[in-house]
């Protein structure tokens, strides 16, 4: 409306110049016309208001692409991550299905390993005490009753295989370290019929001596004889009783002369 105003003004002025310089006959045909401008301009007008639509329409829809762009992007970074999370999942699952083998493998042998177990702990409890009977007699009680000890879980229904086996694996891991290690203690053994308290000194299973507590008899144990022999005072007393001490932690480690068994010949 205000265009059409100033439209209508502008014809106004327009003629009072035209009449100005044409005269009054000649502007008023100019002015008869005045009415095809006005449609014009109202054409022009409406042409106008409609492209202003147009462009916010257009703008309209721009942004609307512009936030579904935004969205695809959103969702295909989302996807991406999906595809990435579920390959490793995938492996994963690859991974625990050939555990899964594996253990129904296990699974399947338990039985005939339960089965050759107890066989098994019978022939290694038989073979250790076979083995401590024919060793050097130290501690022959406290070995004694370890095997007591694990015969009496083996009989045992209320313990379990592992538990069993477990105590005979200590056994044999016990009787390995004192092939290992030295020691002295106090005992009583019988020399010619007559019990002597003595202090007895190991030397893993190279050497097992004793010596009686006034010092006066000293000897070793002959593993061939299966029996205790006296050594010559002059050549060992003094020997042994710095090997007991050595062993005791009351003197700094020697070279020492001891009774040794040679070894046997492998056959």
């Amino acid at each position: 409306m205000n265009d059409r105003r100033i439209t209508k003004v502008s014809v106004s002025a327009l003629a009072l110049l035209i009449s100005c310089f044409l005269g009054v006959a000649q502007a008023a045909e100019i002015l008869v016309d005045s009415s095809i401008i006005d449609r014009a301009m109202e054409g022009i007008s409406v042409k106008y208001s409609a492209s202003a639509q147009s462009q916010e329409e257009i703008s309209r829809l721009a942004n609307q692409a512009s936030t579904t762009f935004e969205e695809f992007k959103r969702a295909n970074d989302a996807l991406e991550a999906l595809l990435v999370l579920n390959a490793g999942w995938r492996m994963q699952i690859s991974a625990q299905n050939e555990q899964i083998t594996t253990l129904n493998e296990s699974i399947d042998g338990v039985e005939e390993i339960t089965r050759e177990i107890p066989l098994l702990m019978e022939k290694m409890l038989s073979g250790i005490s076979q083995f401590i009977e024919l060793d050097y007699p130290f501690r022959i009680d406290e070995r004694q009753n370890r095997i007591q000890f694990a015969r009496a879980a083996i009989d045992n229904p209320d313990v379990s295989i592992a538990e069993k086996f477990r105590q005979v694996l200590v056994m044999y891991q016990t009787e390995t370290q004192y092939g290992r290690t030295y020691e002295t203690y106090p005992d009583t053994i019988t020399l010619g019929g007559v019990d002597r308290d003595v202090n007895v000194a190991r030397i893993g299973r190279v050497a097992l001596m004793y010596q009686t507590t006034d010092r006066q008899v000293t000897g070793a144990w002959d593993n061939n004889s299966r029996q205790w022999v006296e050594l010559p005072a002059g050549d060992y007393r003094q020997e042994v009783q710095k090997a007991i001490r050595v062993v005791s932690n009351l003197e700094a480690p020697d070279i020492l002369n001891l009774p040794v068994s040679a070894p046997e010949v492998v056959q």
